[in-house]
């Protein structure tokens, strides 16, 4: 994990995300690149009559003189993208990332009703990005990520996605809880099958990763996880986004848009 991808809008929730990934990228030894994206639905009508260079000199002069400020600050390489797109946010980081290891996203939250039931810019970035990401809250500080709560219904899903997260648990030196969640009320039969796949699960990862496991059930499976988070304070939390049929999407409710649209500390995606 060198290559980090930090998407800005110069939004104070984006300055505060392009100081923890330069610190992040200092822990680490990597490489920090801001990636501002100008929507072409943006532009002004005299602006698009102009060319719209007055508008991206000044963007990319703004850019440049924050990667050398960063450079400076943090002793890490660090550099500057602009990219004008008509295409959705989300689709545009997608594209671009599939060069990075790692997304540091900033967030504050839902910016109206609409994006509350459809899911933020943040959120829908995360659904359509494969490159994992990493979203911090508007004023998080940064701190060294030690501990890390990896959330997931294994029991369910009858596997544990790791391919993605190991290289994450391993740069960082983190200390890595796996959180079975499952609204299953407690049965003697359940508990067996949660044994055998934590036997499997760890002799299968157990010499790549540190681990330990810990069970939670509940109704209401997002609010139990950010209880758990607020009670054992892990320093960050791992949700993986499994992809599912039409069908599944309207009938599922959305674990990862609950609990980014409100967390107040950073939370890893990674895909299935």
């Amino acid at each position: 994990m060198k290559n980090i991808l930090c998407p800005t809008d110069f939004s104070p929730a984006a300055q505060n995300a392009i100081a923890y990934a330069a610190k992040l990228a200092q822990a680490i030894q990597g490489d920090l690149t801001l990636f501002h994206i100008e929507s072409i639905f943006d532009f002004t009508p005299a602006s698009i009559f102009t060319g719209n260079k007055t508008q991206y000199v000044n963007i990319t002069k703004q850019m440049e003189e924050q990667c050398q400020e960063v450079s400076r600050a943090f002793k890490i390489s660090c550099y500057a993208e602009i990219e004008s797109s008509s295409d959705r946010l989300s689709a545009v980081i997608h594209d671009k990332a599939k060069d990075y290891d790692l997304i540091v996203m900033g967030t504050d939250g839902p910016d109206d009703w609409y994006q509350l039931l459809s899911g933020s810019n943040t959120y829908n970035a995360i659904v359509h990005s494969e490159t994992p990401l990493l979203l911090i809250p508007s004023g998080y500080i940064f701190s060294e990520i030690k501990t890390m709560l990896y959330a997931f219904d294994y029991l369910k899903e009858r596997h544990l996605p790791l391919t993605h997260l190991t290289p994450i648990v391993k740069a960082l030196q983190s200390q890595l809880t796996i959180l079975q969640v499952t609204e299953e009320a407690y049965s003697q039969d359940v508990e067996d099958d949660l044994k055998e796949l934590q036997f499997i699960i760890r002799n299968f990862y157990g010499d790549d990763i540190n681990f330990e496991y810990d069970t939670i059930r509940s109704s209401d499976i997002a609010m139990a996880i950010n209880s758990y988070v607020l009670r054992n304070q892990p320093d960050a939390l791992v949700l993986c986004s499994v992809h599912k049929n039409f069908i599944q999407r309207i009938f599922h409710k959305s674990i990862i848009r609950n609990i980014t649209a409100f967390c107040n500390y950073p939370v890893f995606v990674i895909h299935s």
